[in-house]
């Protein structure tokens, strides 16, 4: 058996190569006008739910949109890209993940301008892993209330992307023996709001063939779903208001801040008739 000897002409080329993306991925063209629109609803919730909390303003926007607006329509532009390859039924495993090459787009411009903080990178995987999840998802016939509660967890990964580089940006990169109360308690609003966003577009996923989180419980519990999503969706407003007693009176009232702001933005939904599917 023989082996391709890689010379060193062609390892050199390929760091070369490497070392120019780091230099200039902040340069490239790569967001379309459709991902900037479809990002506009969490860039628009980001700012009403997470900037009170650091007494942050419209007025403070441009000072971070440019980035954060950047990253989500990045995720927006892989989800465009998924969803392609779903409908055209490729194998997700032997198709490389768009994801891959947004992110390592992402890393090299938070590096570019010193503004990755050190959970940033774990939360891209994560968003990855839901990508490839909601793939299963709709395709394998067998499915699961842990699945289907997994990809909930990592679909808001976005959100907790957006949020470090906010805390970076603001000079609140703590050590890695240490984390933020802010992220420990703002993930269960995070997933909540994708669920209960879900219960909006659900009619127009399922003829789409789209990923839902509802769809998925209507495909697992048939009639029941609506039960079920509604223990759910309890599951995760109780997590946020448990994890909110522990704090002090003084960062009770800053944290309350978000959630008053998101229930008076969407009040609870009313859930959908299950739509039954062949």
């Amino acid at each position: 058996m023989s082996f391709m000897k890689i010379s060193k002409p062609v390892v050199t080329g390929l760091l070369e190569q490497e070392i120019l993306f780091a230099e200039t991925a902040y340069k490239m063209p790569c967001i379309s006008y459709q991902s900037m629109r479809r990002s506009c609803r969490v860039i628009r919730e980001f700012v009403l739910y997470y900037f009170p909390i650091y007494n942050l303003s419209m007025n403070d926007f441009f000072r971070f949109y440019p980035i954060l607006g950047f990253i989500e329509a990045l995720v927006y532009e892989t989800d465009d890209e998924v969803e392609k390859i779903q409908s055209e039924g490729y194998d997700h495993e032997l198709t490389a993940s768009p994801w891959e090459y947004k992110q390592k787009i992402i890393l090299s411009v938070l590096e570019e301008f010193n503004i990755k903080h050190f959970k940033v990178e774990y939360y891209l995987d994560k968003l990855g892993d839901y990508f490839d999840l909601e793939t299963h998802l709709l395709t394998t016939p067998h499915i699961t209330h842990a699945m289907i509660r997994k990809a909930e967890e990592l679909r808001s990964s976005d959100y907790r992307i957006l949020h470090c580089t906010l805390l970076k940006m603001l000079g609140l990169n703590y050590p890695n023996d240490e984390f933020n109360d802010e992220l420990k308690l703002m993930w269960p609003l995070e997933v909540l709001n994708d669920i209960e966003d879900d219960l909006m577009s659900y009619s127009e996923d399922v003829a789409s063939k789209h990923y839902n989180t509802y769809r998925m419980f209507v495909k697992l519990y048939g009639e029941k779903a609506p039960y079920y999503l509604k223990r759910e969706l309890d599951y995760y407003e109780n997590i946020f208001h448990q994890q909110l007693v522990q704090f002090s009176d003084l960062k009770r009232e800053t944290f309350i801040k978000p959630w008053n702001a998101y229930r008076l933005d969407h009040p609870v939904p009313v859930i959908p008739e299950p739509i039954f599917e062949d």
